[in-house]
């Protein structure tokens, strides 16, 4: 908008910090795999799941139900059958290895910017599941061969002594030289890494200790191994070296150093790293560089525009005898032959050894033979050989796999053990006592989640696969309630996040987990999504209990047509831009016009104050009612300064006493625009029992004013990172137009708002990922991007807000749409009085916006006793139909004129007919071209062609008929528009 100066970004920082006043190309499309296909016929089957940490041979005892089965035993791991070692009555034994986060590859953007391929971000854990049925097993490969005294004994394999570094994660929540702007997505140079080693310092030759870290690391040497060499052929040295620099297109160059030990270190070359950008570095090893098969590295940086580096890993591979060093288990690596091995194990350990080939380690050979004259058939790959003397025995946990229909459910809620019991009510509310529309929900344990669709390891890629599988019906309309905590604070996660319900990247983003899926562009929602960052199961019924009051109410809520705008700001210019900003809004929204007809009242910081200070101030006379001609308030609107626990005109916690918030049924709708106050996945969690006077780490602002019970907010949302004053005022110019213009029953629930506005500004901004700017040497940042990706929806997605207006002539007791019969509807309502009631007329919507009369039923006039009513709609829409009942007062004659009856409505209510949907694309895989059947009482205006990125590649296509033949294979989304500016968005496969 032309008022709006957008030239400035004012950067509203946390007061940790500071105070400082189309081209279209995406991430490679989502896996296509829902991780579930595996598990096809054997959802009924009794299952162990088996954890797995690091590489070894593992021993499992069955339980009884198990035993007895060695034929029919089948274990997986990643949904592929992995060859049992050994099979008994009463045991298995199978080779496993760790979980090396292969799945992290989905979460980046671009994949091919996952880095390092050693490390997982969440979990170390690999899961292997058992089970049995009626199918025999294939026998793990046996093999024992003779050894062959003609052939020339190996003397030698190829060792890599490796030493990995994750203790700090490069984007660091507390250093300074952290990107001064933060992309919520993984792209590339975002890893966890090593302690920044900061420039023109000390030749570094161990892993410091963060500064900022406070737990019981102790600095570890960069210290390697070269034991048992074989042959004069130098060691080959790789590091891995990460940038550390906000300035992204800066070098700093990096000095690698060795020597047998810190005193006799000396150069061994250098390299150049660039911004927060990975970079490798070789160099042989000398022989002096090694002493009693030991010998350190030291790192220095000569200088540059950067804040330093770190080590992620780094390795030492050689020539190294056939030697197991008297060590319990050792991998031997020989490189391809075609040729059979011979060869001699030196220095085996006392005790019985087991040999396996693991070059598969899914398909592991058994070989037998003798340490002292070994001999192995080759295939003309390289192969590597597991010794060992060493089973370790693991407990297996029994784990059902539940069967899930996606079109038997629309409100999805993934909790933890915690609060299942809660969960279980809230979604039975949803069920039952739901106003309006009677919602079919599904109750997921983010443990099961990880079973069924990430193969058991703990990862925000199984929340997008499950959502991703409940869209396959092709019905959108539906919600995700992710109901408990998530933790990104680098410094305080847990390794295999327990109990958490992840959010993905850093900062956290709740929209990264249904975004792209299901036909929806990438950062855009595929369904309306929300948060509860509940840690009790009290604290969950102390919401659900608001939100019952809140979608109860239908008479007096004329407190909800009052909104307060609350800003602050750093000095009287910034304070009065905000303040007018909010007046502008406020008045392009027509807040005040029908059919909102509300009113605005401003709450502005005092200019008079230093450019730093904060002013506390209270909102309790507005918020609890007792203001004079303020009833209560139904949404605050926040633009300012912030941090997680305080804004610069700071009006507090719900739950301080002081405030003197008792605002008891008169909930409003909270949005803050300002830094990091929407911040929750710091790991605050615990602090409720801490007084808020605590000088630091309180628990999050937002958060209070959500779970404050009997009090607080309904709903809360706003940044939970940086946010900028342009791109607020553009995001809430976007978001007002979807809440206030609209009447009740045309504004979509809260969660379907954060939506609209997620796709709005997409198609309006045209924002994507490519390798060009993933790598941010550019400093690569698209402002409009990261605000709606860091944007958090605290509260329930379904919420309908500010609903005003008044109740029916009649006084209704329910009215409730019910599909009795394939194409048969049954609407039934119920009046428990009537005051000059004419008629009730039944109007039906294929969009729950545009509506037609479909039916009329009789009224009883006045009358004061319960009545029920019934209609049968026999033609509903495919997918979804929505339905309003109208009630229309008897006519009346004034003055001899005739007065029509007024007209009052209901809320919608709808029925969705499963297996069937209102828009099909066919034939879909198609060669050439496809058609679009809308089967709706409206005519189709233009389509697009557009590939998952937002890239046009048809624009304004007419008619029903869509011609791809000159396309390239691949995936593409058709975005249909009708006469009603109705969208739609349907992936397709061109072949």
């Amino acid at each position: 908008m032309n008022t709006k100066n957008f030239t400035k970004f004012f950067f509203l920082l946390s007061f940790g910090l500071t105070l400082f006043g189309v081209q279209l190309h995406a991430q490679t499309p989502w896996s296509g795999k829902y991780g579930n296909e595996w598990l096809t016929g054997k959802y009924g089957q009794s299952w162990l799941r088996i954890g797995v940490s690091k590489s070894g041979l593992y021993k499992v005892a069955l339980p009884a139900n198990f035993q007895n089965k060695p034929g029919k035993l089948h274990l997986y791991r990643r949904g592929v059958e992995v060859a049992l070692v050994s099979a008994s009555n009463t045991e298995i034994e199978f080779y496993g290895i760790p979980n090396d986060g292969a799945s992290d590859a989905l979460l980046y953007r671009m994949p091919t910017s996952r880095k390092n391929m050693n490390f997982s971000i969440y979990s170390d854990e690999s899961s292997y599941f058992l089970t049995f049925d009626d199918t025999d097993r294939t026998p793990a490969v046996q093999e024992s061969l003779a050894p062959d005294a003609g052939i020339t004994p190996q003397e030698s394999h190829k060792f890599t002594f490796y030493k990995e570094f994750v203790i700090e994660n490069s984007h660091m929540t507390s250093y300074p030289s952290r990107p001064t702007t933060l992309n919520s997505y993984f792209e590339e140079g975002k890893a966890g890494t090593g302690t920044r080693l900061g420039n023109n310092r000390p030749l570094a030759t161990s892993n410091p200790k963060p500064t900022v870290f406070t737990s019981s690391y102790v600095a570890e040497p960069f210290a390697y191994e070269v034991k048992a060499r074989h042959g004069s052929a130098a060691p080959k040295l790789n590091v891995r070296l990460k940038g550390r620099g906000y300035l992204f297109s800066a070098n700093s160059t990096v000095q690698v150093w060795a020597g047998k030990d810190a005193a006799s270190t000396e150069l061994r070359g250098s390299t150049t790293v660039t911004g927060f950008l990975d970079k490798d570095f070789n160099a042989d090893l000398l022989d002096k560089d090694i002493e009693n098969g030991k010998g350190i590295l030291g790192f220095m940086s000569t200088g540059g525009a950067t804040d330093g580096f770190s080590v992620s890993y780094y390795s030492v591979t050689y020539d190294q005898k056939i030697d197991m060093q008297t060590l319990g288990s050792y991998e031997f690596n020989f490189p391809a032959s075609a040729s059979n091995t011979r060869f001699t194990i030196l220095n085996p350990p006392a005790g019985t050894l087991r040999f396996l080939d693991i070059t598969n380690p899914d398909q592991p050979r058994v070989i037998t033979g003798d340490a002292a004259n070994m001999m192995i058939s080759r295939n003309g790959n390289a192969l590597t050989l597991f010794v060992t003397k060493d089973v370790t025995t693991v407990a297996a946990t029994s784990v059902t796999f539940p069967v899930i229909t996606p079109a038997s459910s629309d409100y999805l809620i993934i909790t933890n053990e915690l609060l299942a019991t809660a969960a279980g009510e809230y979604a039975e509310y949803r069920k039952d006592d739901s106003p309006g529309k009677k919602y079919k929900p599904l109750v997921m344990k983010i443990k099961d989640i990880y079973n069924q669709f990430n193969y058991g390891e703990p990862s925000p890629v199984a929340i997008r696969r499950f959502v991703d599988f409940m869209v396959s019906d092709n019905n959108k309309d539906k919600y995700l309630l992710l109901l408990g905590k998530s933790i990104t604070f680098y410094e305080r996660t847990v390794r295999e996040i327990p109990e958490e319900i992840p959010t993905i990247g850093f900062p956290g983003s709740d929209l990264l987990l249904v975004d792209g899926l299901g036909g929806a562009p990438d950062d855009v929602p595929v369904i309306p999504y929300g948060r509860i960052a509940a840690v009790t199961e009290q604290q969950v019924r102390d919401y659900l209990e608001k939100v019952k009051t809140y979608e109860s109410q239908s008479e007096n809520v004329g407190w909800r047509k009052n909104i307060l705008h609350v800003n602050g700001g750093k000095g009287e210019d910034q304070i009065t831009e905000f303040q007018e900003n909010l007046s502008f809004i406020a008045t392009s929204a027509k807040i005040a016009s029908a059919p909102f007809e509300g009113k605005v009242y401003p709450k502005v910081k005092d200019k008079t104050l230093a450019a730093n200070a904060i002013q506390s101030i209270t909102l309790a006379p507005e918020v609890n009612g007792t203001a004079p001609g303020i009833s209560g308030v139904g949404m605050i609107t926040y633009f300012g300064h912030g941090g997680v626990d305080q804004t610069d005109l700071d009006f507090g916690y719900a739950m301080d006493g002081a405030k003197n918030y008792n605002n008891t049924g008169k909930y409003p709708v909270l949005f803050y625009n300002g830094c990091g106050v929407n911040n929750l996945f710091n790991n605050r969690f615990n602090l409720f029992s801490q007084p808020l006077t605590s000088p630091s780490f309180r628990r999050p602002m937002s958060l209070d004013w959500l779970l404050a019970p009997n009090k607080g907010a309904i709903v809360v949302f706003g940044n939970d990172w940086d946010a900028y004053a342009s791109t607020s005022n553009e995001y809430l110019d976007r978001l007002y137009l979807e809440i206030f213009p609209k009447s009740d029953a045309d504004r979509k629930t809260i969660g379907g708002i954060i939506q609209e506005v997620a796709l709005k500004t997409k198609l309006e901004m045209g924002y994507s990922y490519s390798d060009a700017v993933n790598g941010r040497t550019a400093s690569y940042y698209d402002f409009d991007r990261a605000n709606v990706h860091q944007i958090i929806l605290q509260g329930d997605p379904a919420l309908r807000i500010l609903i005003t207006s008044g109740p029916l002539p009649v006084e209704l007791a329910s009215f409730e749409a019910k599909l009795v019969e394939p194409k048969r509807v049954e609407l039934k309502w119920r009046t428990v009085s009537e005051t000059n009631n004419s008629h009730f007329l039944l109007e039906r919507s294929y969009n729950g916006k545009n509506f037609t009369e479909i039916g009329m039923v009789e009224g009883k006039g006045t009358i004061d006793e319960v009545s029920d009513y019934h209609f049968f709609d026999t033609k509903p829409f495919p997918g979804t139909s929505y339905y309003r009942l109208k009630q229309v007062d008897k006519i009346s004659i004034k003055d001899g004129e005739t007065i029509e009856g007024k007209a009052t409505y209901s809320q919608i209510v709808s029925v969705t007919r499963e297996n069937t949907s209102l828009l099909v694309l066919s034939p879909n895989p198609t060669r050439d071209f496809i058609n679009i059947d809308l089967d709706a009482p409206v005519n189709i205006a233009h389509w697009d062609v557009l590939d998952q990125n937002g890239r046009v590649y048809k624009r304004n296509g007419k008619g029903t008929r869509v011609d791809l033949s000159n396309l390239t294979s691949g995936e593409y989304i058709i975005k249909i528009q009708t006469e009603n500016n109705d969208v739609y968005f349907r992936k397709i496969l061109k072949q």
